[in-house]
This record gives C-alpha cells, sequence and structure tokens, in this order.
C-alpha cells in the first residue's frame, strides 16, 4: 500500500509542474491505474461485510490519491510561503482531515460498518 502511495505522490509532483496536455493525460492515467490497484488490493486484502454496511462514496484508491494531492499541496505551501503562511496552516489542516477520514474508513470498513464501492 505504502509503494502505491508513493507512486501516487510521485505523479501528483511531476504533475504539479506539467503543462503538456498529453503528459498530463498520460500521468492521470497512471494515476487511474495505481488507484485501481489500491482498490484491487484492499479486496483481497480486507474482507467486505455487505449486509447492513453502509456504502462509502469512493474507493479507497480515490481516497488516497486525494491524499496524496493534498500531500504535495502541503509541501509546495511551505516552500512557497514558508512554514508559518496561513495558506501553509491551511494545507496541512486539510490533509490532517483527510487522513483521519483514512482512519474512520478503515475503522468502519474493518469493523462492518461501512463498505467500499466496488469498481
Amino acid at each position: 500500500m505504502l509503494r502505491f502511495a508513493h507512486a501516487l505522490v510521485e505523479l501528483h509532483k511531476r504533475r504539479a509542474h506539467v503543462r503538456d496536455l498529453a503528459e498530463i493525460a498520460e500521468i492521470d492515467g497512471r494515476r487511474s491505474e495505481l488507484v485501481n490497484d489500491i482498490n484491487d488490493w484492499i479486496i483481497r486484502k480486507m474482507p467486505q461485510h455487505r449486509h447492513g454496511a453502509s456504502l462509502h462514496t469512493e474507493s479507497l484508491g480515490a481516497v488516497i490519491d486525494r491524499m496524496a494531492h493534498s500531500w504535495v499541496a502541503a509541501n509546495q505551501a511551505i516552500e512557497a510561503d514558508g512554514v508559518r503562511s496561513d495558506r501553509t496552516h491551511r494545507h496541512w489542516y486539510h490533509l490532517a482531515e483527510l487522513v483521519d477520514g483514512y482512519t474512520d474508513l478503515i475503522a468502519e470498513v474493518a469493523g462492518g460498518r461501512r463498505r467500499l464501492p466496488v469498481q
């Protein structure tokens, strides 16, 4: 899972500096493949409780992709504005919210209270 997340971070870093539409499409295509790989992995590794569990609105891969994007944005804010800026604080706060949501989601899926959408 960490390899997938790291690869998504690297793609988001690269995408932030690319202006060529064909290259952006290539990066987004690779991100989509990684999101699908994460979704396949979670289906194999974590049993899904289908009866009575609420359906989450997005796949785990999509959640991790959003966290990777937020991580890159937060680090770019530090580089551009410094660690004490309001913009940097907002980015890191948003990332912390995503991490909390991810943690809650995993606990709910593992506990059978939530299920993930099938691709």
